[in-house]
């Protein structure tokens, strides 16, 4: 009798076909043993709801177990009485089913099936439902979030979840985007039109205030006044610390003069963003001064002698000329500064000396102020309190236009901070200048409040 044995590709061709049956003999277990798991959660749903009817009929005065988020029966509610003895139902995987009820009259329970939708029955239809679980998505700020507003915003609020009804005065507004399918609710907020969130906890106004309904802001002063931070109009000057201090207080709850310390951490912000020195690396070339062209504090060519004419705009940014501004010139010159949140905040340095809310004490170490005509920033003598409360941090000079000190020329003196329209070096976001009574008020200085 002739044997012949089998070829190496029949032999293949058989462990192929006897892999394939294999796999579909797979596949099919599987798929009965989910369709098996899941007939089983359907009837302990169906257990577990019955159970809670139970006990509403025999308790028709007593509420269900409350739990608007849901718990998982036999693990973290809080009672299981409502769910008699079948509370110690187990879904096939080991996991929990779920209940939920908001008022205690009507309930869910819940389990995931093998194809991972959910099922359930509803009290309040008396149905049972097979639905697809919404993946949790967490809201999403809108176009109107960060950016300034005449008016309070309506659109525009949220681009991902339902937006809450917009509150606040505009410094901030504010809204929340909730998530969807249980995702995180976020918190959004806005500002009114010439307010500027600093990022460091309070807003400060963009602009100098401005009075309005004057567009001029050299007026004798009235406490019929109102301070409003617009671009349009010169600085209100004529103004004492006392009084700067009463009108950013008029204008509501939380509102307040700039104090040094503020004052202090919003330039030194400032001074830590690349994009305001003029190499672009910080540290390294000039910050701008603002518009304070001079020839007897600086060698700009040119000595203004009144604030900016004009604020706001591309044309605005540079001081080119006596009592000119223009969209181009100098880097020392220019009058706006960024922060870290893409806000830019105006004349910070230069154009008018703002009030601080603080005054100073002679003497030294911690607490006293140094009295001094103009000296550095690196002068020993500032080196044990005023530098750190006041001065630059890292260490820079008028060199790098951060601007120079004047010590407390008496006890009570008001704190003036930025430089002004004729102070050249001596201008800068750290100048600080202690030199005036806080009664006293000059045409070359304004004020700015923050809340």
């Amino acid at each position: 009798m002739n044997k012949q044995a089998f070829t190496l590709i029949e032999l293949l061709v058989v462990i192929a076909i006897i892999g394939i049956l294999a796999g579909f003999i797979i596949v099919s277990m599987g798929g009965a043993q989910g369709a098996a798991s899941d007939a089983r959660r359907k009837a302990d749903i169906n257990q577990l709801s019955k159970a809670i009817m139970i006990y509403k009929t025999n308790h028709p005065d007593t509420p269900l177990l409350i739990d608007a988020d849901g718990c998982n029966i036999g693990s973290d509610c809080s009672s299981d009485e409502i769910f008699g003895s079948a509370s110690v139902l187990r879904d096939p995987n080991g996991s929990y089913y779920s209940y939920e009820s908001a008022d205690g009259v009507d309930f869910t329970i819940t389990s995931r099936l093998s194809n991972a939708n959910n099922y359930s029955f509803d009290s309040s239809t008396g149905l049972y439902s097979e639905d697809t679980p919404i993946s949790a998505v967490n809201g999403v700020c809108g176009a109107s979030a960060g950016i300034e507003h005449e008016i309070i915003p309506t659109t525009g609020l949220c681009s991902v979840g339902n937006p809450s009804e917009v509150s606040g005065d505009g410094v901030p507004y504010t809204w929340n985007c909730s998530g969807v399918g249980g995702g995180i609710t976020i918190s959004c907020y806005a500002t009114k039109t010439g307010w500027v969130d600093t990022g460091l906890g309070f807003y400060v106004m963009k602009y100098e205030a401005k009075i309005l309904g004057y567009e001029d802001g050299y007026q004798v002063y009235s406490e019929s006044f109102i301070p409003i931070s617009r671009a349009s109009g010169t600085p209100w000057t004529r103004i004492s610390q006392t009084q700067s201090i009463t009108e950013c207080q008029s204008l509501g709850s939380g509102y307040h003069l700039m104090t040094n310390a503020e004052w202090t951490a919003l330039a030194r912000h400032i001074a830590n963003q690349s994009s305001n020195w003029s190499t672009g690396i910080v540290g390294n070339g000039v910050l701008s001064r603002g518009y304070s062209a001079s020839t007897t504090y600086a060698s700009d060519g040119f000595q203004d002698t009144a604030p900016a004419p004009t604020t706001g705009t591309e044309n605005d940014i540079y001081n080119i000329g006596v009592n000119m501004v223009g969209p181009s010139g100098a880097f020392d010159l220019k009058r706006i500064h960024n922060l870290a949140n893409g806000g830019v905040i105006w004349d910070l340095s230069g154009n008018t000396w703002e009030w601080n809310s603080d005054i100073c004490v002679q003497g030294s170490g911690a607490g006293n102020w140094y009295n001094s005509a103009w000296i550095e920033w690196s002068d020993s003598n500032l080196s044990d309190y005023e530098l750190g409360s006041a001065g630059p941090n890292p260490l820079y000079t008028s060199t790098q236009n951060v601007g120079r000190y004047y010590g407390c020329a008496a006890n009570g003196n008001g704190f003036l901070r930025g430089g002004s329209w004729i102070d050249g070096l001596t201008s800068g976001l750290l100048a600080s200048y202690l030199r005036h009574m806080p009664s006293e008020s000059y045409n070359n200085v304004s004020f700015r409040c923050a809340k």
